[in-house]
């Protein structure tokens, strides 16, 4: 079973992203609420920045082809409620200027609050990230700790690969600008994050233990009890005991839905495969590297783990690995982007942003 979240921007014609989420929610059901049920089984949910909304399966998918056509009927039945505004993929909004983002201020604010009292979210990292989620479920606990353990050493690679955040503010930064920010933006306590790169662990109760408790105690020593919830944990793979699964949350969101399906094809492939051990400053140095450059100085190791996902894969995980041969071959998205823009004037990057909002419409990896 696979369960996605995918995460995108509102925007206007000009691709000024649009703090709207609540309405768009109302709109659905009729009411300001977290979150909307579509016909197609798809739920609309709303995310901390208002200009951005959410979109998960009402239950997990049992195949990547069912994944793909659902998930997408859910982007073309969302972008019916949008009156002509456009959907905009990727890690981070290329134009967005934290000072203009607006916070949800509905239900669970309360969250957010101490969110904001403790680490400041009108930043980026807070009010302008977007990724793409996979949750994975586990059958026991050994499944569990041998699961996790194999996505801690992927961390790295699936980073370089789904990097698509090479803007910030109009301006070039890193391939995989979101990471960067995301590992700092909560800096006071960086217990939390980790540097994005979990602990390997023998056993679920060390987990509760010596990360989840340790986190617990860090926040009441500021108040913050209500954080002191599961999610908290910022690594770039947490468990979810309340629903048996694991949750990547490493990856940029990308331009279409068939681009997170490769992505998840990949991960459930390697899954299947016997993976080196590195250790952590190792993987945090991949990690840097995928960040700043994406693929580029990471294709070896790349093209040795498509191998072993290839040798792996079922039929259909099969089809959506041309997709990953070709973000290692050609570069990332985030790689691709950089290599459009001639100049890093609004105007390009506005073009840009339509094309990649062409392609969330349609379906269509991008060129």
């Amino acid at each position: 079973m696979i369960g996605p979240e995918h995460e995108f921007s509102i925007n206007d014609e000009n691709f000024v992203p649009l703090p709207i989420s609540d309405h768009i929610i109302k709109k659905i059901r009729g009411r300001i609420a977290n979150e909307a049920k579509l016909e197609c089984g798809v739920v609309v949910g709303k995310e901390l920045q208002k200009h951005v909304i959410e979109l998960k399966p009402e239950r997990p998918y049992y195949s990547l082809e069912e994944f793909e056509e659902k998930m997408q009927e859910g982007v073309l039945e969302l972008m019916s409620y949008l009156d002509g505004y456009r959907l905009l993929g990727l890690g981070m909004h290329p134009l967005l200027k934290p000072e203009e983002a607006k916070v949800w201020d509905h239900r669970d604010r309360k969250i957010y609050e101490a969110y904001d009292r403790i680490f400041n979210i009108k930043q980026h990292g807070w009010v302008n990230i977007q990724s793409f989620q996979l949750n994975l479920p586990y059958k026991n606990e050994k499944e569990a700790i041998e699961i996790h353990n194999k996505l801690r050493i992927l961390i790295p690679y699936l980073v370089a690969i789904s990097s698509s955040s090479p803007i910030c503010e109009g301006k070039p930064f890193y391939v995989g600008s979101r990471i960067y920010f995301y590992r700092t933006n909560q800096i006071k306590i960086p217990l939390i994050c980790n540097d994005v790169i979990p602990e390997k662990i023998n056993s679920i109760e060390e987990y509760k233990r010596e990360i989840l408790g340790r986190i617990y105690s860090e926040l009441k020593k500021v108040n913050a009890e209500v954080l002191c919830r599961e999610w908290v944990n910022s690594r770039g793979v947490i468990f979810r005991f309340t629903r048996n699964c694991l949750e990547i949350k490493a990856m940029d969101e990308q331009e279409c839905i068939k681009s997170d399906v490769a992505l998840a094809s990949l991960v459930i492939s390697l899954l299947r495969s016997d993976l080196n051990e590195i250790d952590d400053q190792e993987l945090k140095k991949r990690l840097d590297s995928a960040m700043i450059h994406g693929t580029r100085e990471m294709k070896s190791e790349l093209r040795e783990l498509l191998k072993k996902a290839e040798k792996s894969a079922e039929k259909e995980e099969r089809k959506y690995l041309r997709i990953i041969k070709d973000r290692i071959e050609e570069g990332s998205l985030g790689e691709k982007i950089i290599g459009k823009i001639k100049e890093f004037s609004r105007e390009e990057i506005i073009k840009i942003c339509d094309l990649l909002s062409r392609c969330t419409e349609k379906n269509e990896v991008f060129k």
